[in-house]
């Protein structure tokens, strides 16, 4: 609307408004003999200095108006341009974010964990476990702080960099950066490149997590509180090289590949580097497939004795409330490496399944449930061979906008009597019983 519109409609408001009271007060003292002309005269005077007062104010605000309008852009404050959720730091380059998360929890173990039979009174680490290990005690699983800044969709660079620290920090840290078992962790740090061809390509480089699996690090992120058999066994934690992504089809396909140095491996151990590759379809809202794929040596000084990860994961959105998910993992070693400084190990493979479901009752509570089976007969990732499968059920409840509150039980099953050596309960036993707590504190 320009202002010659907003001035003449003022004009005929105020002209329409003083012709109505003319008009009213008019009939009326034709309408009541009782009222004389000098009354009548005394009020048409009062409305129309009223009228004029009113004319008066109009003009002066469009004065105002047409000044403001007239005059340079460098004059007229306007406020500073911010992007969507405001960065913590405004720096040249754009707005630095920061969010993160706090991770505490208390696990029990109805069995004598990793402790010699007959032993009491005694914690110890729950059996085929990586993260929630540490049993019968309170624990700080992790305080998690993210710094970023997102590429621009139509082309440049950004960053991020998550830092972990607590018990959890031990078990993603690679080898050959801060020790591996430390309790800082750089979770991830990597350039995000945006190049602008075709639909873009996104490239990061730096350290970044692994591809594969249906769960990851951050224990808010997935449907339970405790890790899967595959994830902690199966597949690695994350890489260090650099890979890329492109999008087909406005988004229904998405592929990726990248050069990596390795399983966990922040300093390469060899000069060949690892091969990953990624294809995820995504038809449509409710269902998508990706299937991974990486292979490299993972043997000091070898170039030849690959290591083979195949992973598919699947989710689907059954109904409004209910998702369910299944991931697939097969791997294989062609040489396990030097049993002796004389002997050589044979080559070896592992594999597993775990199937998931999510049912949201309500927007602060859900119910999760986990089913899973992994074989690693010859002992490549756990140690002694195992026939491994075991059932999760989690209830999430949201007391508060940012605080996350998780009570689960887990039951673990071993299929294992090494001469007469069984996986749990200091070697008494083939099961094992474990109830977690966990409260989690979101910010940013």
């Amino acid at each position: 609307m320009n202002l010659f519109f907003r001035k003449s409609k003022a004009r005929k408001l105020i002209t329409a408004f003083a012709l109505v009271l003319f008009s009213s007060t008019s009939f009326t003292g034709l309408a009541q003999a009782e009222v004389g002309l000098d009354q009548v005269l005394k009020e048409n005077k009062e409305l129309r200095e009223l009228v004029t007062k009113l004319t008066e104010k109009v003009d002066n605000l469009e004065s105002r108006v047409t000044k403001t309008e007239g005059a340079p852009a460098a004059t007229v404050a306007a406020p500073a341009a911010v992007e969507e959720g405001h960065g913590i730091l405004l720096t040249k380059g754009g707005n630095i974010y920061m969010d993160g998360f706090v991770d505490t929890s208390f696990n029990w173990n109805f069995a004598t964990p990793n402790v010699a039979p007959g032993g009491t009174f005694a914690t110890g680490n729950s059996t085929v476990r990586a993260f929630d290990r540490e049993a019968d005690t309170f624990d700080l699983n992790a305080i998690q702080l993210n710094f970023y800044r997102p590429a621009p969709d139509n082309g440049g660079v950004g960053f991020r960099t998550e830092f972990t620290y607590g018990t959890d920090a031990g078990v993603i840290e690679s080898a050959g950066f801060l020790g591996g078992t430390d309790e800082l962790s750089i979770q991830e740090a990597f350039v995000d490149i945006k190049v602008p061809v075709g639909s873009g390509i996104t490239v990061w480089a730096g350290k970044f997590a692994t591809l594969h699996g249906a769960e990851v690090i951050e224990n808010f992120l997935n449907w339970n509180s405790s890790r899967s058999l595959l994830f902690t066994n199966a597949i690695p934690f994350t890489h260090t090289g650099v890979r890329a992504f492109y999008n087909w089809l406005e988004g229904k396909i998405v592929t990726g590949v990248g050069l990596v140095n390795g399983w966990d491996n922040a300093i390469d151990n060899n000069k060949p580097k690892d091969v990953e590759a990624m294809v995820k379809w995504v038809p449509n809202e409710n269902f998508s497939i990706a299937h991974n794929f990486m292979t490299g040596s993972q043997i000091a000084d070898d170039r030849s004795d690959n290591r083979w990860l195949f992973d598919t994961v699947a989710t689907w959105k059954a109904l409004p409330k209910l998702t369910l998910m299944a991931n697939y993992d097969y791997g294989t070693e062609e040489r396990l490496g030097k049993i002796s400084p004389l002997v050589e190990g044979g080559p070896a493979d592992w594999q597993g399944y775990a199937l998931y479901a999510k049912y949201d009752l309500t927007d602060k509570v859900t119910l999760a449930a986990r089913w899973e089976q992994f074989w690693d007969d010859q002992g490549a990732r756990t140690g002694s061979a195992d026939d491994l499968w075991e059932m999760t059920y989690t209830l999430d409840y949201k007391a508060f906008e940012n605080l996350l509150t998780r009570l689960e039980y887990r039951h673990d099953h071993a299929n294992t009597n090494n001469l007469g050596v069984k996986t749990f309960d200091g070697g008494t036993e083939n099961n094992q019983d474990t109830v977690g707590v966990s409260f989690i504190y979101l910010f940013g």
